[in-house]
């Protein structure tokens, strides 16, 4: 009898994704993302990218906290949007969203060099491109914010005792507070 856990079995051994009635708060968050986004000024591919990772910020961050992982059914829909919405801005002349790529590239890079798992880096790279939709900074600072807000997190974690923290609701506070600071300065 394996006494594996679902975060330690392989994946093909692990729970499908079980939503909760917590996760269907995205729906009104992506609701008042697209709103603030279209309001605030923003084109169609960046109101899609980001209202679809706020549909999918609820449930990732309760199953990233409550088993350490990020699934693929929620990541890899977020990662394809995003690259769509990169590539209809990159079809109208605008390189700003090429910058996504160098963070995605930094992302594997840490989980090649064991800092974080591929559930992070495919979450990490969905959300760099979504954000570099907003303009050639918005990822760079998007991944600084997730960094400085996962680092507080993580030494809180240590100060009590835990080895570890799960990055993946990090990222998506540090990507949002850069959506809010964009949309402030649309103001």
């Amino acid at each position: 009898m394996s006494t594996m856990t679902a975060a330690a079995a392989p994946p093909q051994l692990r729970a499908p994704l079980r939503l909760r009635p917590v996760d269907a708060l995205g729906l009104p968050l992506a609701a008042a993302t697209a709103w603030a986004l279209a309001v605030g000024g923003a084109d169609a591919a960046a109101v899609v990218a980001l209202a679809a990772a706020a549909l999918v910020a609820p449930a990732l961050t309760r199953t990233d906290l409550a088993e350490r992982r990020l699934p693929n059914a929620l990541t890899l829909p977020l990662l394809a949007v995003a690259v769509v919405a990169c590539a209809a801005r990159l079809a109208v002349g605008d390189l700003a969203p090429l910058v996504g790529l160098p963070c995605c590239a930094l992302l594997l890079g840490m989980a090649v060099a064991g800092g974080m798992g591929m559930g992070d880096v495919k979450l990490g790279g969905g959300l760099a491109l979504a954000t570099a939709t907003l303009g050639w900074a918005a990822p760079l600072a998007g991944l600084g914010a997730s960094v400085v807000v996962g680092g507080i997190a993580g030494a809180l974690a240590l100060a009590t005792g835990r080895r570890s923290v799960a990055f993946g609701p990090w990222l998506l506070v540090g990507h949002a507070l850069v959506v809010v600071a964009v949309l402030l300065d649309a103001l």
